[in-house]
């Protein structure tokens, strides 16, 4: 009987980490995607080669990404008092973050991919699990 204890509490142990290990993956790759604070210093033509130094031009160019020039620990905010609740388990920054917008020039996703950026402040829309973003919502400009 003690066994029978010992692995259902083993179980919920192992199932809680394997779910912090998703949510962490999901962090990690939303940082990749959409973190650049300071903004990097890459001279000309920021979005080309950012979202080539990111991975997100192979094997097909992402249409549309945004980065965000300010901490983690204020975009992770957002997940709580520095955010609010919208539509669809999605967040809204109370306060603007300076980010910078690329968008695919043309309509190919092949390729060499060629980018147009626009860098402004505005609110950032993002999806959060466990208290960290983990989704930027790009139709939320």
């Amino acid at each position: 009987m003690l066994f029978k204890g010992f692995g259902l509490g083993l179980f919920i142990v192992l199932a809680a980490v394997l779910m912090l290990g998703s949510v962490a993956a999901d962090y990690e790759k939303f940082l990749r995607q959409h973190y650049d604070n300071p903004m990097s210093n890459v001279g000309d033509h920021y979005c080309n080669k950012m979202m080539q130094r990111r991975g997100m031009t192979s094997p097909k160019c992402k249409e549309v990404n945004t980065f965000i020039h300010d901490t983690k620990n204020k975009i992770i905010a957002v997940c709580g008092d520095g955010g609010e609740a919208i539509d669809n388990g999605l967040r809204r920054s109370k306060n603007q973050f300076r980010v910078t917008t690329c968008k695919m020039k043309g309509s190919s996703t092949k390729p060499p991919c060629d980018y147009r950026e626009n860098t402004s402040p505005r609110y950032i829309v993002i999806a959060c699990e466990n208290g960290f973003p983990v989704h930027y919502e790009e139709g939320q400009i």
